[in-house]
């Protein structure tokens, strides 16, 4: 599951909390009725800061017209405790990992959701007060939607269109496997020069490497900053920063002209966060058939 962490002013949806499966207690359930091969399907996109993706989906007829954000680095999805209360749903303890430390939250089952074409029954979902992320961006959030529940389908986000189809999608682009396990991709990438397998994200817009993941040794060259973290695992999280960092990424050189180290954090299931927009990626899809994300 994520935070909300706020870094030098700039909203992060980032992997600082995060579950290395989203599969283990009950197995959402796709409507057999639903026709996800069918001709394409878009609906349309609010985006913030040019990276923050919002969709409209609905709680079955129960409650229609809700704002979603897309976040392929959240695992398992996330629902507004305000939501929670407000269709009377059961929520019982649960514990998830958080940049490597336990922590304990609330877990609930929802009855049906919907998404475009994709509709699913009880669905498996962490509870969180998302109120902050409300204040933020001014619009109301009924929850935070990963890869748990749209990879039911394969998808087209397309940013400069600010659309997401659904339907059959080119194998275009670089390609990253789909871990149906844990709900999450994976990529392989190189920073300046060292291996690092970095969580495909387009909740962020940054490159945030988990320092703890290393040996103090690995980046010497890095400058301190006053920058500190906000989120709700460690409100006084230490960053430090690189200058111009050289990424390769499929064979292919980008450069970032800032990416984040958090020495402090670590996860077992990745290295840090690869912001989607961070790179100048225009589009994502995900081929279901073969499960796997496509960045162009």
């Amino acid at each position: 599951m994520k935070a909300i962490l706020k870094m030098a002013g700039l909203l992060l949806l980032s992997g600082v909390i995060a579950t290395p499966a989203c599969s283990g207690a009950t197995n959402p359930r796709a409507n057999p009725g639903s026709d996800l091969n069918g001709p394409p399907r878009s609906i349309a996109l609010t985006i913030y800061r040019n990276f923050l993706v919002v969709a409209e989906g609905q709680f079955g007829p129960v409650l229609q017209h809700q704002n979603f954000v897309l976040d392929t680095g959240t695992a398992p999805s996330i629902i507004n405790t305000s939501v929670v209360n407000q269709m009377g749903l059961a929520s019982v303890p649960s514990t998830f990992r958080a940049a490597g430390k336990p922590v304990a939250g609330r877990a609930a089952v929802i009855p049906e959701f919907e998404l475009g074409p994709i509709r699913i029954v009880s669905l498996p979902v962490y509870v969180q007060d998302l109120s902050p992320l409300e204040r933020d961006l001014g619009v109301p959030i009924a929850g935070i939607i990963g890869l748990d529940v749209l990879s039911h389908s394969s998808f087209r986000l397309d940013y400069d269109k600010r659309e997401i189809e659904f339907g059959g999608v080119m194998r275009e682009g670089i390609s990253v496997p789909f871990d149906a396990r844990a709900c999450i991709a994976v990529a392989d990438v190189d920073i300046d020069g060292k291996q690092t397998h970095m969580l495909v994200d387009t909740g962020s817009d940054r490159v945030i490497v988990f320092g703890g993941n290393f040996s103090e040794a690995v980046w010497p060259v890095l400058r301190n900053t006053s920058e500190f973290g906000s989120s709700l695992v460690d409100p006084h999280m230490p960053v430090q920063v690189f200058s111009a960092a050289d990424i390769v990424l499929g064979s292919r050189h980008f450069t970032a002209d800032r990416a984040y180290f958090l020495p402090a954090t670590a996860d077992p299931a990745f290295d840090g966060l690869l912001g989607v927009r961070a790179l100048g990626f225009r589009a994502l899809s995900y081929d279901q058939s073969s499960a796997t994300l496509y960045l162009q």
